[in-house]
Parts: C-alpha cells; structure tokens; sequence
C-alpha cells in the first residue's frame, strides 16, 4: 500500500523536527536538487545543495545551530510536486533566542523521494531574529 502525498511530506517533517536524519536521509533522492534563498552569511549551510549528501549536510547543520526544531505544514497543494505552507519554530543554542517564521516550500517528488526542494522565507525578518537584533538599512533616500 502507497502512501498518498499529503502522508509523505508530514512525515518528512516530523522526521526532520525530531531529528532522525538517518530516517530523512532515505526520503531524498540521490541527485536532489535543494534552494534556498536563505542568505549564506547567516546561514552559511543553506543556499544550492546538490545530492543527498550536501542536503544533509546542510539539514544536519541546522540541526547543529537549532536544538528545538518544528516545522508545521499548515497547508499542503498536492500532486506530484507540492506547496506547502510551513510554520517553523526553532530555539538558538548559542542564545536560547526563539525563532518563529513562515515558510512556503515547494517539493517535487519521484519514485516516493524528493527530487526537488525549493524553501522560501522571509530571509530580512529571520536574519533579524537569529542576530537578536534590527537592521538598520538606513533613512529611504
């Protein structure tokens, strides 16, 4: 018995959230292809990842800067390919800060893995919150 789509990617964050990435690992395809506008200077681990071993690398890494990760699908579009709309609440170790923000990721999947995965966030409001502090861009000229 398959597992319909919608099933698949819950499982695919509960997984990442509790930090199985040994169980993640075997969601991705071999060759997946991962994006993410996440801005590298904070966020050094994100960006292009090619392959499932730079993607987990990269998820390992945030695993590694974030001790309490949740990512909550709040509305999935499904099909093949899917949109999901994500609330991600994540806790800094450095700083014990909180991290809350909404994420839209959009996911193609072939053979039951993820072959693409294109997250987007609200890089300018999570810099903010991960540095603890405002940016200050200067007066509009």
């Amino acid at each position: 018995m398959s597992i319909s789509l919608r099933e698949r990617i819950y499982d695919v964050y509960k997984t990442f959230s509790a930090g199985r990435l040994d169980l993640l690992s075997e969601m991705f395809d071999e060759r997946v292809d991962f994006m993410s506008n996440a801005p590298r200077e904070v966020f050094p681990y994100l960006g292009r990842l090619l392959g499932r071993a730079a993607v987990m690398k990269g998820l390992a890494a945030v695993h590694e800067e974030f001790d309490s990760v949740r990512f909550v699908p709040l509305r999935i579009d499904d099909d093949q390919s899917a949109g999901v709309i994500v609330s991600i609440e994540l806790r800094q170790r450095a700083t014990a800060r909180i991290i809350r923000l909404f994420a839209a990721h959009f996911l193609r999947f072939q053979d039951n893995r993820i072959i693409e995965y294109r997250p987007f966030l609200d890089t300018f409001d999570a810099v903010q919150q991960v540095l603890g502090r405002e940016i200050d861009l200067g007066a509009p000229r």
